[in-house]
């Protein structure tokens, strides 16, 4: 879906009614309690916003 050198560690993604789908990339794999103690996450974390043409999906 999406290629970016700061794509590092996709972490949530969401559906939106207008056809995009939006996903954060905050570096969960780089935090201390993944890395022997230290925090390796760099600023800035990011929002992507990808067109999907679709809408939400809507769980019952």
């Amino acid at each position: 879906m999406v290629h970016d050198p700061r794509h590092l560690g996709p972490d949530t993604m969401s559906g939106a009614a207008d056809g995009h789908r939006y996903v954060t990339a905050n570096q969960p794999h780089h935090q201390a309690t993944c890395q022997p103690g230290q925090d390796l996450r760099r600023k800035p974390y990011a929002l992507f916003r990808i067109r999907a043409d679709a809408g939400p999906v809507r769980w019952r």
